[in-house]
Order: C-alpha cells, then structure tokens, then sequence
C-alpha cells in the first residue's frame, strides 16, 4: 500500500472543514432561529437550542473560524494520516 501524502491530505481535510464552517455560516444567515432551533434539536436529541441559539454573528467573527477551522481540521488529517503510514 502506498503512503498517503501528509501534506495533501492535511490541506484536503482543512478545506473541507473550512467549506463545512462556511457552509453553516451561510445557512444560519439564511434561516430564521425558529428553524434552525428545529434542525439543531432534531440533530442533537436531548439537548435544547432555543435559549442558546445566537442568530447575530459578525462576519469577522466567522471569518476567524473559518480559518481556525482549516487548520483544526487540517492538524487533524495530518496527524491521521502520519499515523496511518507509521501503522500499515
């Protein structure tokens, strides 16, 4: 088997962690908390959202989480995949 690529996988992990961040960000703009308290608490059984929800997110605010996200996400694939090519 080959290795996998720690630098591209890393990269390809925090894309796709950023996009998910943005992707969320978008629909909360979108959707009314009514809804979003629906989904929220659909998703998360158990756990009730409608005093917790907070609708008015600066953009720079989500801006700094779409970037802390890439590189969460991206320290993650990293190190799964320096631990897959240590295993194998």
């Amino acid at each position: 088997m080959k290795n996998i690529s720690i630098r591209k996988f890393g990269i390809s992990t925090g894309l796709v962690g950023a996009l998910i961040y943005t992707a969320c960000f978008l629909i909360v703009l979108v959707l009314g908390k009514g809804t979003l308290v629906t989904i929220a608490n659909t998703l998360f059984h158990g756990i009730d959202f409608t005093n917790i929800m907070r609708m008015n997110i600066p953009v720079f605010e989500s801006l700094i989480g779409i970037i802390l996200s890439f590189f969460f996400w991206g320290t993650i694939g990293g190190l799964i995949s320096f631990f897959y090519n240590k295993i194998k």
